[in-house]
C-alpha cells in the first residue's frame, strides 16, 4: 500500500480476498500503482501449464466418454473394416478484444446505475445486484457500444467488481482492466482434443464416422457462472451428469455418412472456459474439415469434388463451394499449389473458404488470399452482411496462426497483444467475399465465417509443403 501511496493521484486501495484495486484521479496512476504494490495471490490445487492441459485431454480422451449424437450403426460399420484413425489437438484462445473488460458504477439513493459493454445486461445486471446486497430492481444497467468481445462481455466479474467499489468508495467509479489483466483472467476458449476414425469403402465413400472428443464442459461452466441465481438451470445441470452438448456443438458432420457417432470425453484442465466466437464450432471444423482432406488424399480424390460428392443432394452449400472454388482459381489442392478449402453450416447459414498459404522465412505462416462464398438466406443488408464476414474471417485466421496464449505456473503468459502474435495490417491477406442470392430464410452470420478459416489454412499448407498440421494454432516453427 505504501508504494501505491507515492504515487501521484492515487486516493484509495481496495482488497478482498480475490481482487485489488487502485482508485485514482487518472488511469494511468491507477494502474501504476497497481504495479507498484505488486499484490501476490495464492493459487490453490495442482499445478496448471501447457504440459498439464495437454495431459488432461488425452486422459480424457482414452477415458469412457458420453454419446452425444448417433445415426446408424458405427460398430457395424467398423467391424472387421480397415480404419483410418487421426487425432488433432487446438489450444486455448483468448478474446483478445481491442477493449479490455470496463464498467462504470454510481450508487446514488439505494440505486446502482452501471454503463458497460455488455452482451447480457439481465446477468450483469444480477451479478451487480448480489455483488452488493440490492434487488435487481434498484440496478439500472446502461449498454454501451462495445469495442469487440466475441463472447467475453457474456462475463459479468467486471458489473460485480465495479459495484462493489461504487459502494465501497460511495461514488461514481470508472473500472478498467489492464491489457495484461484481462489476458490473465480471461474465460478462454477452450482446448480440446479429438480422435477421429472412419471407415472408407472401395470407391473412397465414408460408410462410417467416430469422433471422440476431449474438451471441458464449457457449457456447464458458463451455467454455473452466470445462471447461478436460476434455480431451475440449476436442477438441469445436476441431472445432466459431465457430458455436455456445447463442448461439441458443430462435431455432426455436414455431410451424408450412413452410420456416425460423436462422442463427448469431459476433460478437467483446472482453467476457466467461455464462450469464444463461434464457441465450438471453431474446433469442430477443423477437426472434421482436416481429417476430410486427408480422406479425400488417401481416396485419391480432388478435395473439392470428393466434399461434393458427399453432400448427399445438400444444393446450397455444393454451390458455396463451387462458387468459393471458381472466384479463387481453385487448382485441385495439387502438390505446390498452396490452395486449401474448406466448408461449413452453422445457424442455418453456409459457407465455403477457399485460401491460399505458403510457410515464409522461420517457418512462420503466411495467408496469403481468402475467398469465401456465403449463403445465408435473404439478405437484408448485405453491406453488413460482408463486414461480418469479413471480421469473421480475420479473426478466425488470427486465431490460426497467432502464437496462443500459453500457460505456466498456473498462469496464462501472454500479457500484451505483441505476446499473442496477432497478425497485423501487414499480414492481411487479400479477402473476396461473394454473398449468394437466395430466398430461404435468413441465417445467422456474426459466427459464420470463423470455424471454416483454420482448416482451409491447415489444408493450403499440406499443399504448399506436404506435410500435415494437426495442432493449432499453426504457430511459426510446427511446420
Amino acid at each position: 500500500r505504501a508504494a501505491a501511496d507515492r504515487i501521484n493521484g492515487v486516493r484509495h486501495v481496495v482488497t478482498n480476498d480475490q481482487w485489488v484495486a487502485a482508485v485514482a484521479t487518472t488511469w494511468w496512476a491507477a494502474n501504476t500503482a497497481l504495479d507498484a504494490m505488486a499484490p501476490r495471490f495464492e493459487t490453490r490445487g495442482g499445478r496448471i501449464d501447457d504440459a498439464s492441459i495437454a495431459a488432461a485431454l488425452k486422459a480424457a480422451l482414452d477415458a469412457p466418454g458420453t454419446r452425444i449424437a448417433q445415426t446408424g450403426d458405427v460398430a457395424a460399420a467398423f467391424k472387421d473394416a480397415k480404419l483410418v484413425t487421426a487425432d488433432y489437438q487446438v489450444g486455448l484462445a483468448p478474446h483478445a478484444a481491442i477493449e479490455t473488460m470496463t464498467a462504470t458504477a454510481q450508487l446514488r439513493g439505494g440505486r446502482l446505475d452501471l454503463w458497460l459493454p455488455t452482451q447480457a445486461p439481465g446477468l450483469a445486471r444480477a451479478a451487480a445486484a448480489a455483488a452488493i446486497g440490492l434487488s435487481e430492481d434498484a440496478v439500472v444497467v446502461h449498454p454501451m457500444l462495445i469495442g469487440g468481445s466475441f463472447g467475453a462481455n457474456l462475463e459479468t466479474q467486471c458489473a460485480a467488481q465495479a459495484a462493489v467499489l461504487a459502494r465501497t468508495l460511495d461514488r461514481p467509479v470508472q473500472l478498467v482492466w489492464s491489457r495484461a489483466e484481462d489476458l490473465l483472467h480471461d474465460r478462454f476458449r477452450p482446448p480440446a482434443r479429438a480422435r477421429i476414425t472412419a471407415r472408407l469403402g472401395a470407391n473412397g465413400q465414408i460408410l462410417g464416422w467416430q469422433a471422440k472428443i476431449a474438451a471441458p464442459a464449457t457449457g456447464q461452466q458458463l451455467a454455473r457462472r452466470l445462471l447461478a441465481q436460476d434455480r431451475g438451470f440449476s436442477a438441469a445441470l445436476s441431472l445432466a451428469g459431465s457430458s455436455d452438448r456445447y463442448a461439441v456443438a458443430g462435431a455432426k458432420p455436414v455431410y451424408r455418412i450412413p452410420a456416425y457417432a460423436i462422442d463427448h470425453h469431459p476433460a478437467e484442465i483446472g482453467v476457466p472456459t467461455g464462450h469464444w466466437r463461434s464457441g465450438a464450432h471453431s474446433y469442430t471444423a477443423f477437426f472434421t474439415e482436416c481429417f476430410l482432406d486427408e480422406l479425400a488424399h488417401l481416396a485419391g480424390t480432388e478435395p473439392l469434388s470428393y466434399r461434393i460428392g458427399m453432400l448427399g443432394g445438400d444444393a446450397r452449400l455444393a454451390r458455396c463451394l463451387s462458387t468459393a472454388a471458381s472466384l479463387g482459381g481453385w487448382e485441385g489442392g495439387v502438390a505446390g499449389s498452396g490452395q486449401g478449402i474448406a466448408c461449413h453450416s452453422f445457424r442455418g447459414s453456409h459457407i465455403a473458404v477457399l485460401v491460399e498459404a505458403h510457410v515464409g522465412e522461420g517457418q512462420a505462416v503466411s495467408v496469403d488470399r481468402i475467398v469465401a462464398a456465403v449463403d445465408c438466406g435473404r439478405q437484408v443488408n448485405p453491406d453488413v452482411v460482408k463486414q461480418q464476414i469479413e471480421g469473421g474471417l480475420l479473426f478466425g485466421m488470427a486465431a490460426a496462426i497467432g502464437g496462443g496464449i500459453g500457460f505456466k505456473a498456473n498462469l496464462a503468459q501472454a500479457r500484451s497483444f505483441g505476446a499473442l502474435g496477432l497478425p497485423r495490417l501487414a499480414d492481411t491477406p487479400d479477402i473476396t467475399v461473394e454473398l449468394i442470392p437466395s430466398e430461404a430464410e435468413p441465417g445467422g452470420v456474426s459466427e459464420l465465417a470463423v470455424p471454416p478459416v483454420a482448416p482451409a489454412i491447415a489444408n493450403a499448407l499440406q499443399a504448399a509443403t506436404g506435410g500435415r498440421l494437426r495442432t493449432l494454432p499453426l504457430a511459426p516453427g510446427t511446420v
